[in-house]
């Protein structure tokens, strides 16, 4: 991973994990019809990140469902 403010500006940096947190929804995967294992977590998991040279930022993601119909792509 690199520091995407430091990419930019031609810079090099270490990047250092902060943690992260996850929201608290519940859910229940299933298996549907055809025997195919779904898991739609509704939680967002985010990641803070900071660089050596004083960047910091955050990444959130939605866990893909191991059948790939969650999250819905965004057209």
């Amino acid at each position: 991973m690199k520091c995407p403010r430091c990419v930019a500006g031609g810079k090099r940096s270490r990047v250092f994990s902060e943690g992260g947190s996850v929201t608290l929804m519940a859910w229940t995967p299933y298996w549907d019809e055809d025997g195919q294992y779904h898991n739609h977590d509704p939680n967002w998991h985010t990641y803070g990140y900071r660089c050596s040279e004083g960047d910091y930022w955050q990444d959130s993601i939605l866990v893909p469902c191991p059948a790939g119909d969650y999250p819905k792509k965004q057209e």
